[in-house]
């Protein structure tokens, strides 16, 4: 949109059959959702700027977001100190241990220090084995499945500093657009047609131009897969909205019951659930039945909640993505935005140190419109 604003001609290929990529939206209780779980925070300034931008600020939410973990087939609050206090399966030095070094990532800006350590060997020393091994191990592996040890300290650091940063006094707040942020993608649709740029669907790139913004995976890039299990139901499971899994038999690393972020009364009183995994990319999930998926999911859900009932359940949707994952070794080396004489690289590999997320993935947009010419904002 930014070329079109500045006079250039624009076309968009896109070989999927909508818009959004990772952003990708579906209907769940007569609502559009995304197909992987998405919130914003309240230091996401290239996001919450576009958001104003497209006209869409008053349905920018923010709501207070609650963590727990689940671990030796309990479910742990875990928002802060006090509940880091009361979390029995570790002692209180490796409590003591665990919140020094929250507090010194937090703090700590120089992140270049970390480029070239691994993020499990630097963790174990500096928390402790147990607290490595009961904390920070399942999350990595959850993560990074079987390339967790290959993880830079630098990817760490930035995901903990800029969570850390992010929290305001009285916890953390979280945003949401009310209605999906699909809306971001249709808005966005509607200005470049309306600037006359052309939108082809399901189309892979063709012709000749004078210049080429490609976001395509990259070769030289090592991806993960994630798949998202999405479901309503009528059952309210958890009193949190996000839930890390820490037990590595789970095949999903993270539970989110995007209900108790957002309210049910969104969607017809249903509570709305995410599964979510990061898989390799030849792993069975990617070529399998979506009921053997479900089977599997539902089955350690049950695990974690006695109670649940898939009987209760009213919609499900199974969703893949191939590459939605680069994995930031020590050898990690930024791809360079410029790919020829045409054609400019615009991928979320090249968000580095930093987690790839919509906010970064609006920066490197403006970047990539700003080398050719045309205006950025915020």
């Amino acid at each position: 949109g930014r070329l079109l604003q500045a006079g250039h001609e624009m076309t968009i290929f896109e070989k999927e059959k909508e818009l959004g990529g990772l952003l990708g939206s579906f209907k769940i209780e007569g609502k559009s959702l995304e197909m992987a779980y998405h919130h914003i925070f309240k230091t996401d300034k290239y996001i919450i700027n576009l958001i104003e931008e497209l006209g869409l600020s008053s349905k920018l939410k923010w709501f207070d977001g609650s963590t727990a973990i689940y671990f030796d087939k309990k479910v742990w609050p875990f928002n802060g100190a006090m509940d880091l206090l009361r979390f029995k399966p570790l002692g209180m030095m490796d409590k003591v241990r665990l919140g020094l070094v929250k507090i010194y990532l937090e703090k700590e800006n120089t992140w270049q220090k970390f480029e070239n350590v691994l993020a499990y060997q630097w963790m174990e020393k500096w928390c402790g084995e147990k607290a490595y091994k009961i904390i920070w191990e399942p999350l990595l592996k959850g993560k990074f499945a079987n390339r967790y040890q290959d993880i830079s300290m630098a990817w760490l650091w930035a995901r903990i500093h800029t969570r850390g940063n992010s929290s305001e006094k009285g916890g953390e707040k979280l945003g949401y657009l009310m209605g999906g942020f699909g809306q971001i993608t249709k808005e966005l649709e509607n200005r470049i047609k309306k600037m006359r740029g052309e939108i082809k669907l399901n189309t892979k790139m063709s012709g000749e131009f004078d210049k080429v913004i490609s976001s395509e995976a990259l070769p030289n890039v090592d991806y993960l897969g994630a798949v998202t299990a999405v479901f309503s139901s009528t059952q309210n499971l958890s009193k949190y909205y996000w839930h890390n899994i820490n037990d590595t038999k789970s095949p999903f690393v993270a539970l989110i019951q995007h209900t108790n972020l957002v309210p049910s009364t969104e969607y017809q009183g249903k509570h709305v659930y995410y599964l979510g995994t990061y898989l390799p990319q030849d792993h069975k999930y990617f070529k399998i039945d979506d009921k053997i998926i479900f089977k599997e999911n539902f089955t350690y859900l049950k695990k974690i909640f006695p109670l649940f009932d898939k009987k209760q359940i009213s919609e499900k949707k199974i969703f893949r993505f191939k590459t939605a994952q680069h994995i930031v070794s020590t050898k990690y080396k930024v791809p360079s935005t410029k790919l020829g004489e045409k054609v400019i690289n615009i991928n979320f590999a090249n968000i580095y140190p930093e987690d790839r997320g919509i906010n970064l993935a609006v920066r490197e947009g403006e970047k990539s419109a700003s080398y050719l010419g045309g205006p950025m904002s915020g």
